[in-house]
């Protein structure tokens, strides 16, 4: 991945360069624009309700009754239910970890083995979360490879 940063560029863009078209890069195109443009959550803190785009979300878990989507800019409580976000969330960008969260992928730092055998999750953000028994032999296969 290469960025090229320049005052010339007035909208960001992305492009993808390549000898030839293939499937592969058609999934990478798509993915890429779904994730930026049109995927998103409608969150609500403090009687305010905010666009939160995939790309941006560190988390989504269950807080008490409530689902909540954490972000870099804070917690916002939203409607969809952990399943339906399971659906909606793009499988190679996020991995459920339990009935009560999905994470980011590119947001976990590292994992830690418990001495229960299920995973220590710990997120850039500092925070960490734990996987369920039965999640850890999906994550096992899907990011410890």
């Amino acid at each position: 991945i290469r960025l090229n940063i320049s005052k010339l560029f007035h909208n960001s863009f992305i492009t993808i360069n390549s000898n030839q078209r293939t499937d592969e890069l058609n999934n990478v195109a798509i993915a890429i624009d779904e994730v930026v443009n049109k995927k998103k959550v409608i969150g609500y803190h403090d009687n305010q309700r905010k666009i939160i785009p995939f790309y941006q979300i560190i988390s989504v878990h269950t807080d008490g009754k409530n689902v909540v989507c954490e972000t870099m800019e804070g917690i916002y409580r939203i409607h969809e239910r952990i399943y339906e976000l399971k659906t909606l969330l793009p499988s190679s960008l996020f991995s459920q970890l339990s009935n009560s969260e999905i994470v980011n992928i590119s947001q976990i730092k590292n994992f830690g083995l418990s001495q229960t055998g299920i995973y220590q999750v710990n997120l850039l953000n500092g925070r960490q979360t734990y996987t369920s028994r039965r999640y850890t032999q999906a994550i096992k296969r899907e990011l410890l490879k």
